[in-house]
């Protein structure tokens, strides 16, 4: 199965390839999921060796926003979160996140996403309800978008906003 990478940008925590305090993440498609690479460092943790559960829940978030806004071409806010922590996650563990719409119901999305490890297991599970945006707050965010040949295939997801 190939491997769409999507876009991103300057300034977001999650894959601003400019902010000095972000994740800098790269999210692709493969088929109907959105994947991420990400192994937390040191910063990410709560307690000494843990990572925070609010890094663990952004990380969730984001990749539910790209497997709907790359499935229905129309950028999303989130307007519910709900998240299932089933193991700790140490700091330097390698996961993936694993994100899909789930449903559409016109103004309403559904999507799910799961942090695994190399062998499929399960460390954190989330839901998300969203909202789509307007075409005009689409085209305000798609300003912050960094132009990247690596990102042509995902930018054509959302031709005529970027």
């Amino acid at each position: 199965m190939s491997k769409v990478p999507l876009p991103y940008t300057r300034d977001c925590f999650v894959c601003g390839a400019h902010n000095p305090h972000g994740l800098h993440l790269r999210f692709h498609r493969e088929g109907d999921e959105v994947h991420a690479d990400f192994t937390p460092q040191a910063q990410h943790a709560g307690f000494r060796g843990i990572v925070h559960g609010g890094i663990l829940s952004t990380v969730l978030d984001e990749a539910m926003f790209w497997a709907a806004a790359s499935t229905q071409k129309q950028f999303c806010l989130a307007a519910e979160l709900n998240v299932r922590f089933i193991e700790k996650v140490t700091v330097g563990q390698k996961l993936v996140c694993v994100a899909r719409l789930k449903a559409n119901r016109g103004r309403l999305w559904e999507s799910e996403a799961e942090l695994r490890d190399e062998h499929g297991k399960v460390y954190a599970r989330a839901m998300c309800k969203q909202v789509p945006m307007n075409v005009a707050a689409m085209k305000d965010a798609a300003l912050d978008f960094l132009p990247d040949p690596a990102t042509a295939d995902g930018e054509k997801l959302f031709e005529g906003l970027m």
